[in-house]
């Protein structure tokens, strides 16, 4: 994360604290789980870190849900959407309610490779409708940074905590 943190604030030497979070909780992989460290290392109190953090995170959701119904980009991606939906099992025929409740949970736990740009390919497959995949993977990057927050606050005992 700290180097992530260094190359952003190296690209955009003006570019304040608060915005190097903003474009780390935005991208894959690292996204708010490791935004919320790194916005703690920054010197930034967790009151300014969290919100931004979530923000950051579901800025590009929005995009990315609205772009996977493009024909264009369902063509480009057919391998990894049909391997996707291959893995989704039974919750693909689920109730909405169901679907909102796994999308959730499986956003909000956080591990790698279960954050919202995850969440919002998963959302995409399941055919949930756009204000549905967005509240339940809001609210599941809501979870996590409540997660990585208090582990990241816990310090070395969450660290421990997070490993048990």
């Amino acid at each position: 994360g700290q180097k992530i943190a260094k190359t952003v604030s190296s690209a955009f030497p003006s570019l304040p604290p608060t915005g190097v979070l903003s474009i780390i909780a935005g991208l894959p992989i690292v996204e708010l789980r490791g935004a919320v460290p790194v916005g703690l290392w920054l010197g930034l109190p967790i009151t300014t870190v969290f919100p931004l953090a979530v923000i950051g995170n579901m800025v590009p959701i929005i995009p990315m849900l609205l772009l996977l119904k493009s024909p264009a980009i369902q063509k480009l991606f057919k391998p990894l959407l049909d391997r996707a939906e291959s893995k989704a099992g039974s919750i693909i025929n689920a109730s909405e309610d169901k679907q909102w409740a796994a999308l959730a949970l499986f956003v909000g736990i956080p591990l790698p490779g279960t954050g919202a740009w995850t969440g919002a390919l998963a959302a995409f497959v399941l055919g949930m409708p756009l204000m549905t995949s967005l509240t339940a993977i809001f609210a599941g990057v809501v979870s996590a940074g409540v997660i990585m927050s208090a582990l990241t606050m816990a310090g070395r005992k969450g660290g421990i905590a997070a490993l048990a």
